[in-house]
């Protein structure tokens, strides 16, 4: 009766390491599961930063290139007024010089 209890016991104490060494694997597979998962996510939104700047840069490339046209366009207006006033300023002056002389 004693040897049988005590076997039992020792069952039962083998029976307890095993079912430890069980939950520590397990514990140890669910810890690795979770750092692949964290690593995965932070790739992921690691990947969607680097796509969110990329647009950003080129929309902000887009619109400076479209301001600087705009300003070209500008430039190129003011420049034919100027040319053009310029143009009729001379005229002007030579009509002057010419009705000057020719009194």
């Amino acid at each position: 009766m004693v040897a049988e209890a005590i076997r039992r016991i020792r069952e039962a104490e083998a029976s307890a390491d095993a079912e430890v060494k069980q939950a520590r694997a397990e514990a140890k597979r669910l810890l690795t599961q979770a750092h692949e998962a964290a690593e995965r996510a932070l790739g992921d939104a690691q990947g969607e930063a680097r796509r969110d700047e990329e647009k950003l840069v080129a929309r902000a490339r887009d619109e400076a290139q479209a301001e600087v046209a705009r300003l070209v366009e500008e430039s190129r207006r003011v420049v034919e007024e100027a040319r053009k006033a310029g143009a009729g300023q001379i005229a002007a002056g030579v009509r002057e010089v010419l009705e000057a002389v020719s009194q």
